[in-house]
């Protein structure tokens, strides 16, 4: 009867604990953003003014955006900044801090990318970067 016990417990014990890790609120960075939020049309119009490095087939009903993608634009319309008039620097600048935790895996994986793989794809472009 203790060994059953014992089963049951360090199951339910384990249902928690991993149960307990999940956490649901947390962004994923492979969803599809929602076309009707602010990211998605600032985005929108920021590549529209050529500050993304995309073209605007990113933006066709037919392709879905995920948030990785988004942070990728992100990023390229903040190296872009110097281009940019006063209204789409505090709109690159509102994203960045909306994008801050994702911008960090951009910017880590394309150094990680560009040094132990060589040259790598530019989806903005669809082809080599170099």
């Amino acid at each position: 009867m203790k060994r059953i016990c014992m089963i049951i417990m360090a199951f339910v014990i384990m249902t928690m604990g991993s149960a307990a890790a999940y956490n649901p609120y947390a962004p994923n960075q492979f969803d599809t953003m929602d076309r009707n939020s602010w990211e998605y049309t600032s985005l929108c119009t920021l590549t529209k003014e050529g500050l993304t490095n995309a073209d605007m087939s990113k933006f066709s009903p037919m392709y879905s955006l995920t948030r990785y993608e988004m942070a990728q634009m992100v990023q390229a319309a903040i190296h872009n900044r110097n281009r940019a008039t006063d209204e789409q620097k505090e709109v690159i600048d509102k994203l960045a801090n909306e994008f801050a935790n994702d911008l960090q895996y951009t910017e880590n994986n394309a150094k990680t990318t560009e040094s132990s793989e060589g040259i790598p794809f530019a989806w903005q472009k669809g082809g080599n970067t170099k």
